[in-house]
């Protein structure tokens, strides 16, 4: 990580000061959701060092489709819909693709919090663990889930919402009632 101050920013990102996070001893780290995340990258990137830029830009092309594969990374959408998440439910049971692009945009600060993006990059290395997802683009979807903007996530809440209308069916096959 290079030379850093104990009371300068930690390099990994978390916002804290690194005594705090990655120069602390591993049971004195802070366990924020955000430090832990910062910290999933760190620990990724081994996976893909040296691939080249053409396959580092195909695998991102590629993460957009790991909702598909399991539910677990489908985006957990909340108890009591917004009239965003409402909007795209409705959008998308019509079909309206440009409508439902915007009304998922819209949807999305509702539900983009670092503890869902924790949650699914644990739930992306699960799948590596079991062999369900190639290192590499495990390593992506963290690195992506740590970008201000992350295509997983909007993927994982497109997917999560086209189950919950009824338009797709879950990665098992089950078909969910539209509310």
């Amino acid at each position: 990580m290079g030379r850093v101050g104990r009371n300068e920013p930690c390099p990994c990102g978390s916002g804290l000061k690194a005594k705090r996070c990655c120069l602390a001893e591993p049971e004195m780290r802070a366990k924020t959701p955000r430090a832990t995340l910062a910290r999933l990258k760190w620990a990724v990137l081994p996976s893909i060092t040296g691939i080249g830029r053409e396959r580092f830009h195909g695998l991102y092309d590629e993460l957009i489709y790991l909702p598909e594969r399991d539910i677990s990374l489908h985006l957990r959408l909340p108890g009591v819909f917004t009239p965003e998440i409402e909007d795209a439910l409705y959008k998308c049971s019509i079909h309206d693709e440009d409508g439902f692009d915007e009304a998922l945009r819209a949807a999305l600060p509702a539900v983009d919090t670092v503890e869902r993006r924790l949650e699914l990059a644990e739930a992306v290395l699960a799948l590596r663990d079991k062999g369900l997802v190639p290192p590499a683009l495990a390593a992506v979807a963290v690195i992506d889930l740590n970008q201000p903007e992350s295509a997983l996530l909007l993927s994982a809440l497109a997917q999560a919402i086209a189950v919950t209308s009824g338009d797709e069916r879950t990665p098992s096959g089950l078909l969910v009632a539209a509310p």
